[in-house]
């Protein structure tokens, strides 16, 4: 194996000293991002389908509308929570590895 290719650059090259975390590190951020692809699912289902689009909200039985709408803003949390803690746990294994 060549580890010699991957260890070597690493010792000659330095890091400049600060923190250098992912841009998904803040939740506002993942936040920011599952409402801008909210908005780009809700834009192209109306220009697509036009306000044929909102049928989709009855489609199976109208007695889940509510359920429905209610899951069009549940999604974008849910995404963000999840995209932030995946990238939070990531960080945490990475400090704690570099740490040992």
């Amino acid at each position: 194996s060549n580890w010699a290719g991957a260890v070597i650059p690493w010792k000659l090259i330095e890091l400049p000293e600060g923190e250098f975390a992912a841009p998904t590190n803040d939740i506002n951020t993942t936040v920011a991002l599952a409402l801008l692809t909210s908005f780009a699912y809700f834009y192209a289902g109306l220009s697509k389908k036009g306000l044929g689009y909102f049928k989709r909200y009855i489609a199976p039985i109208p007695l889940l509308l509510p359920i429905n709408i209610l899951e069009d803003f549940t999604k974008p949390l849910s995404l963000s929570f999840r995209l932030f803690g995946n990238v939070l746990a990531d960080e945490l294994t990475i400090t704690v590895l570099t740490s040992l």
